[in-house]
C-alpha cells in the first residue's frame, strides 16, 4: 500500500472515530422533547414519594440527571419536640446550637434553634462532570418558612432577683439598696408598702396593702390624711422574674438559650454581690426568626441610621451548596457543604428596674404613670439585620420514614460550623420603649390613649382586672405581636408608652445628637446599638421531608 493510501486511511479513521466520540458524548436528554422530559420528571417525583430509597438507584440517578430533576424539599431542624404531647420537650431537649461572641465587652451566648426552611434538590446532568450521587441544593427564601431561636440575653442587673429587693421601693421612698424586682414573683397580687414601712398611709397591717392605692382626682397626694378609694392589683404575671429560664425551646420569648449562666463570669463587674443569672436579664432579644435573605439583596449598612450603622455595605449571595448521597462529596471529608445567608428583625425586650417615682398619687381619670412598668417588660421596636455567609459541613443519611407527624421523610443531615471559620457580621438591637410586653387591653395601644385610671368599684375591695390597660396573665400575640415585629426602631411608641411621662410631657422618638451646638462627634439618635458577632454553629441535626411539609 503506498504511504498516500495510508495517510488517507489513517484519516479516514480519525474522522470515523471523531464521529463516533461525538454521538457517543451527545447528552440523551438532547433527544427528548419538553414534554418528555416533564413526564418522565412526574414519574420520578411519584417514585420519591412511592419509596425515598429510590434516590440512591443507579437507574433513578441516570433518568434524573438527563431531565434536571429537581426535588423540592423541607429542611426542619429536629429539636427534641415530640409531637402531639402536650409538653414541649425541646425546652431540655434541643441539640440544635449555635455560639454567638458579641466580643470582650458582651462576651458569648448559646442559641438554640428550630423551625424549617424550603429547599431543592437538583439531580446533576450526566455530562457536567459531577461525580455519582452529587446533588445540588438550593436553600430559598419563604414567606412562611423560617428558622427561629431563643431569646438571647443581652445586659444584667443583679438588682432584679436580689433576695431583700422589692418592686415597690422607689415609691415608699425606701432606700436604693432595697430597690429591684426580688419580689416580683407568683401568680397572686402582692402587697404594696407591707411590714408597716410607711405609717403616713392609714390602713396597715403586717401584709401591707392589698394593691397599689390611687384616689379621686380631687384627693391630695400620697402622705397626707387622704385615704384611698381603691386599689390597683399587681399581679406579676407574664413578668414574673422567675419565667425567665435557661431553656432551649425556640420561639419561646422566655426561653433564653441553654447555658444557665449566659453572661461573662471571667470577673465580677465591680458593685455586683451574685454571679448574674438569666433572671437578672434586663435587655434581651426576642426570638429571632430567620428567613433566607433573596440572592442580591444590596444592604446599606454604611450610612442607615435606623439599622446596622456604620458598617461595610454587603450584597447577599445564593443560600445552597453541594451534597452526596452517597457519602462524602469527592476531594472532601463531609457530604454535605453549604451556605446560607439569613435575614432577620430583633426587636428588644427591656425589663423596667429601679422607676423613677414623682411624688405623686395615681388618680382617676389620668394617664398610667411610667411607674406601672416597674419590674415589667417592654418591647422595642425593630431593627433589620443581615447575617451573611453562614458556612456548613456535615453529613447526608438517606433514612426513609414516616415521621411522627405523618411526613415523609427521605434523609436526615447533620450540619455544624467545621473546619470553617465563625461567620462575622454586625448585629444590631433598638434600645427605645414601644408597646408593653404583655398583651393590650383597653385600646391601651391607641393614640390618644383610651385607657385612663379606672374609678374604684368599691372601697376597700381591690379594683378587678377589666379597666386595666393590659392583661399582665397573657403574653402579646397574634395582631399585637405583628404590631412589634413590623415597627421600625424609634417609631413613635403606643399610647400606654407614650403617655407614661409626667404630664404634659410625653415619650416621643429620639433625635439625632447636635454635634455643633453641644460638643458631640456624631449625630445618631442613640436608637441603635451595634456590635460585631462572630457566629459559629455548634450542631443542627435536620429532617430531611419530600415536598412542601
Amino acid at each position: 500500500m503506498s504511504l498516500r493510501r495510508k495517510v488517507s486511511h489513517f484519516l479516514a479513521l480519525v474522522v470515523v472515530a471523531a464521529l463516533a466520540v461525538g454521538i457517543i458524548a451527545t447528552p440523551a436528554s438532547a433527544k427528548m422533547s419538553a414534554k418528555q422530559k416533564a413526564q418522565i420528571r412526574a414519574k420520578l417525583k411519584r417514585q420519591v414519594k412511592k419509596n425515598p430509597a429510590v434516590v440512591k438507584k443507579r437507574s433513578f440517578l441516570k433518568k434524573a440527571s438527563l431531565v434536571n430533576f429537581k426535588l423540592p424539599v423541607t429542611v426542619r431542624l429536629r429539636t427534641g419536640d415530640v409531637p402531639a404531647t402536650p409538653a414541649n420537650e425541646a425546652s431540655t431537649n434541643n441539640t440544635n446550637r449555635a455560639t454567638l461572641d458579641l466580643g470582650p465587652s458582651l462576651g458569648q451566648r448559646q442559641v438554640n434553634l428550630g423551625g424549617s426552611l424550603p429547599a431543592e434538590i437538583s439531580f446533576k446532568d450526566s455530562y457536567d462532570g459531577g461525580a455519582l450521587g452529587n446533588v445540588d441544593l438550593e436553600i430559598l427564601p419563604s414567606a412562611t418558612k423560617t428558622l427561629s431561636s431563643t431569646s438571647i440575653p443581652l445586659l444584667w442587673n443583679t438588682s432584679v432577683s436580689t433576695a431583700g429587693t422589692r418592686y415597690d421601693a422607689n415609691f415608699l421612698g425606701l432606700p436604693s439598696a432595697l430597690s429591684g424586682c426580688g419580689n416580683f414573683t407568683g401568680s397572686a397580687n402582692l402587697p404594696f408598702g407591707a411590714d408597716n414601712l410607711v405609717p403616713a398611709i392609714p390602713i396597715f397591717g403586717p401584709s401591707g396593702l392589698p394593691g397599689f392605692p390611687y384616689h379621686q382626682a380631687s384627693d391630695p397626694l400620697v402622705g397626707s390624711a387622704g385615704s384611698p378609694e381603691g386599689f390597683l392589683p399587681v399581679d406579676p404575671g407574664v413578668d414574673n422574674i422567675n419565667n425567665l429560664a435557661a431553656f432551649k425551646d425556640p420561639g419561646n420569648p422566655d426561653s433564653l438559650g441553654g447555658n444557665p449562666s449566659p453572661f461573662p463570669s471571667g470577673s465580677t463587674p465591680t458593685g455586683f454581690t451574685q454571679p448574674p443569672s438569666v433572671k437578672d436579664t434586663v435587655l434581651r432579644t426576642a426570638p429571632l426568626s430567620l428567613g433566607i435573605a433573596p440572592a442580591g439583596t444590596a444592604v446599606n449598612q454604611s450610612t442607615n441610621a435606623n439599622g446596622v450603622f456604620n458598617s461595610q455595605d454587603i450584597t447577599i449571595g445564593k443560600s445552597g451548596g453541594q451534597a452526596n448521597l452517597f457519602g462524602n462529596i469527592p476531594g472532601k471529608g463531609y457530604g454535605i457543604d453549604v451556605t446560607v445567608s439569613l435575614a432577620t428583625k430583633i426587636n428588644s425586650i427591656l425589663r423596667i428596674v429601679d422607676q423613677d417615682a414623682f411624688g405623686t398619687n395615681l388618680r382617676v381619670g389620668d394617664d398610667w404613670p411610667a411607674g406601672i412598668f416597674n419590674c415589667r417588660q417592654v418591647y422595642s421596636g425593630a431593627v433589620q439585620n443581615y447575617i451573611p455567609d453562614v458556612k456548613l459541613q456535615g453529613s447526608l443519611k438517606i433514612s426513609p420514614a414516616i415521621t411522627s407527624d405523618g411526613k415523609l421523610r427521605i434523609a436526615k443531615a447533620a450540619l455544624q460550623t467545621g473546619s470553617y471559620d465563625a461567620s462575622r457580621f454586625a448585629v444590631a438591637a433598638c434600645l427605645v420603649p414601644f408597646a408593653s410586653y404583655n398583651a393590650p387591653a383597653n385600646g391601651s395601644d391607641g393614640d390618644p390613649q383610651p385607657s385612663k385610671i379606672p374609678a374604684p368599684t368599691a372601697f376597700p375591695a381591690a379594683e378587678g382586672t377589666a379597666n386595666l390597660p393590659s392583661d399582665v396573665d397573657s403574653y402579646r400575640s397574634g395582631a399585637d405581636l405583628d404590631l412589634v415585629h413590623n415597627t421600625s426602631c424609634n417609631s413613635a411608641p403606643t399610647g400606654l408608652v407614650k403617655y407614661s411621662a409626667l404630664a404634659p410631657a410625653t415619650v416621643g422618638q429620639l433625635s439625632g445628637a447636635n454635634n455643633i451646638a453641644d460638643g458631640f462627634t456624631v449625630t445618631n439618635s442613640g436608637s441603635v446599638a451595634a456590635v460585631a458577632g462572630d457566629l459559629k454553629v455548634n450542631n443542627v441535626s435536620a429532617d430531611i421531608l419530600v415536598g412542601d411539609a
